[in-house]
C-alpha cells in the first residue's frame, strides 16, 4: 500500500511556530508585598484571615466573615504547619497527618519538629504580612500562599496516595438519619458555604432550629457551640458530609478515632448538625470509654455509624523546608 505524506505550507507552519513562541505561561498567583518574620516569644495569636478548611478549634463568632479581608493578610503567632494547611487546603484527616504521623499505613509527611511541633512541645512560630488584589478570593490567596512559602521557606512538597485503614462513615439505618442531623433548610438566610468567596461579608444568620440546639452562627463550619452543659459540643451549618468525615480524627482526637474518616453515607448536598459527647480526660484507661461514648452519640443522635474498611488516601509530604530567609 502507497505511503501518503503531507506537507503544510511553509506560511501554516511558521504561523503554528509563532503562536507556540508568543503563547504566554500564565505566571503563579502571588501576593503583591510580604513580609516573613519568626514571632516573638508569648506573643497573642492572631489571624484576620481564617487559615482552615472548614474545620475550627474553636468556637466562632457571628462577625467572621469567612473571607479574604479584601486581599489583607495580617497573621501572628502561627506556625508553619497551619500555613501549609492553609495553602494546600488540607482537610482535618490530613492536616493530622502532616503533623502527627500516626495513621496506620499513611506515609510519614517528612515535616521536621520544628514545622509541627509535638504533643509536649511547642512549633516554631510565625508572623506574616501580606497584601493582594482587594477582589482576591481565599482560595486565591492559597496559591499565593503556597508561592510565598516556596520562596521565604524553600518549601517543597508533593501529594501522595495509599491505600490505607479506614473507618466508613455509613448510616446506621439505611434511609435514616438522626434526629441532630438534618438537611440544610433552603430558608436559611446562610444559604451556601462562603470560605472560597471573596471579601463579600457573610449573610445575616438565622434561627437554628431549637430541636438540634444552638448551631454555629456561620456557614460552611464545624465549631465548638458553647454550652453550660459538661461535654464535647460541636456543630455545623450547611456543610456536606464529607466535611464532616474527614474533621471525625480532628474533633475527636487520635486515642478515640485512630483511622482516618472517609464518607460513605451516599448522602449529598449541605446537613446541620449538632453532636455532644462526654469526653474523660483522666487517662489510658478511659480511651475505651471515650471511644464508647462518641461513638453511642454519633448513632444516636446523628444516626451514622463506622465501620472499618480501607480506602486510597491522599497525604501531603514535605520533601524540603528551611527557616525564613530574610525580607
Amino acid at each position: 500500500m502507497p505511503l501518503f505524506r503531507f506537507k503544510l505550507p511553509v506560511c501554516i507552519l511558521a504561523a503554528f511556530s509563532a503562536f507556540a513562541q508568543s503563547a504566554p505561561i500564565p505566571a503563579p498567583l502571588a501576593f503583591d508585598v510580604a513580609s516573613v518574620r519568626p514571632s516573638k516569644p508569648d506573643s497573642p495569636q492572631h489571624t484576620n484571615v481564617p487559615l482552615d478548611s472548614g474545620y475550627v478549634y474553636g468556637s466562632i463568632s457571628p462577625d467572621d466573615a469567612r473571607s479574604a479581608a479584601g486581599g489583607y493578610l495580617i497573621t501572628t503567632h502561627q506556625s508553619l504547619w497551619r500555613y501549609i494547611s492553609f495553602a494546600y487546603k488540607l482537610s482535618g484527616t490530613q492536616e493530622l497527618s502532616l503533623r502527627r504521623n500516626m495513621f496506620s499505613g499513611a506515609p510519614k509527611s517528612g515535616a521536621p519538629f520544628w514545622v509541627t511541633g509535638s504533643f509536649d512541645a511547642q512549633p516554631e512560630y510565625f508572623d506574616i504580612s501580606a497584601r493582594a488584589p482587594a477582589d482576591t478570593s481565599i482560595d486565591q490567596m492559597r496559591l499565593m500562599m503556597q508561592a510565598l512559602l516556596a520562596d521565604r521557606f524553600h518549601l517543597v512538597t508533593h501529594f501522595v496516595s495509599a491505600d490505607a485503614p479506614v473507618f466508613a462513615l455509613v448510616l446506621a439505618k439505611p434511609g435514616v438519619t438522626g434526629p441532630n442531623l438534618q438537611p440544610h433548610p433552603p430558608s436559611d438566610a446562610c444559604a451556601a458555604p462562603v470560605s472560597g468567596q471573596s471579601s463579600a461579608p457573610a449573610p445575616h444568620p438565622a434561627a437554628a432550629p431549637a430541636a438540634m440546639g444552638d448551631l454555629p452562627p456561620v456557614c460552611g463550619v464545624i465549631a465548638h457551640v458553647p454550652s453550660s452543659a459538661p461535654g464535647q459540643h460541636y456543630g455545623g451549618r450547611a456543610i456536606p458530609l464529607s466535611l464532616f468525615a474527614t474533621s471525625v480524627p480532628t474533633m475527636t482526637g487520635l486515642a478515640v478515632m485512630p483511622r482516618p474518616v472517609v464518607d460513605q453515607t451516599g448522602l449529598s448536598g449541605l446537613y446541620d448538625f449538632t453532636l455532644t459527647w462526654m469526653h474523660d480526660p483522666s487517662g489510658d484507661d478511659a480511651i475505651a470509654d471515650n471511644t464508647a461514648n462518641f461513638r453511642d452519640a454519633l448513632k444516636i443522635q446523628l444516626g451514622l455509624d463506622l465501620k472499618p474498611s480501607h480506602a486510597p488516601m491522599s497525604f501531603l509530604i514535605v520533601d524540603h523546608v528551611e527557616r525564613p530567609s530574610e525580607n
